[in-house]
């Protein structure tokens, strides 16, 4: 399933961002250039960090924008930014973040398996710190595919 979503169209490495917002918008943007969703739903994802905080922020050095799809979502879809150097998204426990994975889907149910298998990546305590150093969005795909064997 990960596999099928995870194409280098999706996938950049070493960007720059100049805060929080500025990564997630650029997360957003790969979703929307994949065709996966619009604009909207990269406002959301925004929006929805600005009210509840950063939820998004699930382990050290990681996070994974998402948003509620209000139709602005056409497929399920996945990216992977890292960044050239992390960016504070507010978290006591977790910032700063070096790597977002970005998520959508036309409902919620249909990206549970894509979110079980990342799960299985987190187990992995040097997970992220191999995905931010990776120099080719073919390197993040090899390197995620290792995690699996």
């Amino acid at each position: 399933m990960l596999k099928d979503l995870l194409t280098p169209q999706v996938i950049r490495c070493h960007v720059h961002a100049t805060d929080w917002r500025d990564a997630v918008i650029k997360a957003g943007a790969l979703l929307e250039a994949a065709g996966k969703c619009d604009h909207t739903y990269t406002e959301s994802m925004v929006s929805s960090i600005e009210k509840f905080g950063p939820y998004v922020v699930l382990e050290e050095g990681v996070a994974m924008p998402h948003a509620q799809s209000n139709g602005n979502v056409s497929e399920e879809g996945i990216c992977i930014l890292t960044l050239d150097e992390p960016v504070r998204f507010g978290h006591d426990e977790y910032d700063p973040v070096s790597v977002l994975i970005g998520i959508c889907a036309p409902n919620p149910r249909e990206h549970l398996d894509c979110l079980a298998e990342l799960a299985k990546i987190f187990d992995d305590e040097d997970a992220i710190p191999k995905l931010a150093v990776c120099a080719t969005p073919e390197d993040v795909i090899a390197t995620m595919d290792s995690f699996f064997k």
